[in-house]
C-alpha cells in the first residue's frame, strides 16, 4: 500500500499530504482486513520492573528481542517509515491473575457484567479495582454450566504502565498477558486494554477518509462496469427481438391456459354447489326430524357447518335424531347440555356438517 514519493518530482505539501492520507486510509480499514493489505511491524512490550522495559519484535512466528536504549533509533526510524507499527503491553506473571470459574449456561448472554458480580466472591478484588476480559473455555449443556477463563489486572498497576509508555511517545494499541517459555514471553491472545487508553479517532478525518474511500471504489466500480454495459446494450436489442417472438407465443399459451383455467372454476363452483343440499332443504329435513317439544333459539351457518341453539326435555336424543338425516353427519355438542331452571328444559348447541349421503355413508 505504500507508494514512495521520493523517485518523483513533487511539492513538499502534497508528499505530507499522501502520508496523511494513507495513515487515515489505514485507520478506516478492519482490522482484520488491514493485516491483508498494510505492511506492519508487531512489537511486543513488557515492563517487569520498575526501571526495566523490553522489547521484542515480532518475525514471522518468533521473537527477536530489542533493547529500547540501544535501538531508540530503530524504533523511531520504524515509526516514520511506510510500514505502520502496532505496540502490545504484555504483562508479565505475577502483573495479572488467571482464573477459571463454572458459571450458569444462562450467564452467557450477560457475562461480563455476571463476572463482574462474581469477582469480590471469585478474586481478592471488586470490579472498581481491576480491568478484565473472560472467554468460555467449555460448554456443559446436559449440567448447564459454562467454563469461563478471566483475567484481570489491578487498574493502578495497568494504568501506571500505560502512561509510563505514553510519555515514551509510545501507545500501545492491545494489553495482552504472557507467560514465560525460557524467558521469552508466549502471548495468550486476550485485550485487557481499556477503552480510556484506546487511540482516539479524529471524526472529520474518518469522514473525509470514507468519502475519499467511497469515491475511489465507485471510480473503481465504475471502470469495471463500462464494458458490460456496453455487451449489455447488444444483449438487450438481441434479447428484444427475440421477447416479440417468445410473447407472441406466451399469448397463445395464455388464452389457452385461462380457458382451462375457466372450465376448472366451473366445474368446482358446481361440484361445491352439488357437493351442499340448499339450505331450504336442510331446514325442512330439521323440522321433520326435531320433536315438537324441542325449541330453537339460534341458527348459523358457515363454511359448511350448520350450528342450532335450542331447548329440548332431551337434548342427548337429538344427536340420535339427527345423524338420521342424509344431509347432516358430524353431528355433536359445541358445549355442555345445561338445564333451564325456569322451564326444566335442556339448553344445547349442536354443531352439523352438510353433505349428501353417497353409498351408505356421509360425504
Amino acid at each position: 500500500m505504500a507508494i514512495y514519493l521520493d523517485r518523483l518530482t513533487v511539492p513538499a505539501w502534497w508528499s505530507t499530504f499522501w502520508r496523511w492520507w494513507q495513515d487515515q486510509l489505514k485507520q478506516s480499514i478492519p482490522q482484520e482486513w488491514r493485516d491483508w493489505f498494510v505492511r506492519r511491524t508487531h512489537i511486543l512490550i513488557a515492563v517487569p520492573a520498575e526501571e526495566t522495559v523490553q522489547f521484542w519484535q515480532t518475525a514471522g512466528d518468533t521473537l527477536a528481542p530489542l533493547t529500547f536504549e540501544s535501538n531508540r533509533n530503530t524504533l523511531r526510524a520504524l515509526q516514520q517509515s511506510d510500514r505502520e507499527v502496532f505496540f502490545t503491553l504484555l504483562l508479565l506473571p505475577g502483573q495479572y491473575l488467571h482464573k477459571v470459574i463454572a458459571l450458569p449456561l444462562a450467564a452467557e448472554e450477560n457475562l461480563n457484567q455476571v463476572i463482574g458480580f462474581e469477582l469480590d466472591r471469585q478474586t481478592p478484588f471488586s470490579a472498581d479495582q481491576v480491568y478484565f476480559t473472560s472467554r468460555v473455555l467449555e460448554r456443559n449443556p446436559p449440567g448447564r454450566h459454562l467454563k469461563v477463563e478471566v483475567f484481570l489486572t489491578p487498574r493502578e498497576l495497568l494504568d501506571r504502565l500505560v502512561i509510563r509508555l505514553h510519555q515514551q511517545g509510545i501507545q500501545p494499541g492491545r494489553v495482552d498477558a504472557a507467560v514465560l517459555h525460557s524467558s521469552t514471553p508466549v502471548p495468550l491472545a486476550i485485550d485487557l486494554l481499556p477503552p480510556r487508553w484506546r487511540p482516539s479517532e479524529n471524526r472529520f478525518n474518518c469522514l473525509l477518509n470514507r468519502i475519499l474511500t467511497a469515491t475511489l471504489a465507485v471510480l473503481l466500480a465504475a471502470i469495471l462496469a463500462l464494458p458490460i454495459l456496453a455487451q449489455n446494450q447488444v444483449l438487450t436489442r438481441l434479447e428484444s427481438q427475440v421477447a416479440q417472438a417468445r410473447r407472441a407465443a406466451q399469448a397463445t399459451t395464455a388464452l389457452k391456459q385461462q380457458v382451462t383455467d375457466l372450465e376448472q372454476t366451473a366445474r368446482f363452483g358446481l361440484a361445491r354447489k352439488q357437493a351442499a343440499p340448499p339450505m331450504i332443504q336442510v331446514i325442512e329435513d330439521l323440522a321433520k326430524r326435531l320433536p315438537q317439544d324441542t325449541w330453537l333459539t339460534g341458527f348459523s351457518y358457515r363454511a359448511g357447518e350448520l350450528r342450532i341453539d335450542g331447548s329440548s326435555p332431551s337434548a342427548s336424543k337429538l344427536i340420535e335424531l339427527l345423524e338420521s338425516s342424509p344431509l347432516l353427519h358430524n353431528t355433536h355438542f359445541v358445549s355442555p347440555v345445561t338445564q333451564d331452571r325456569r322451564t326444566g328444559l335442556e339448553r344445547f348447541q349442536i354443531s352439523l356438517n352438510l353433505g349428501y349421503e353417497q353409498n351408505g355413508a356421509p360425504k
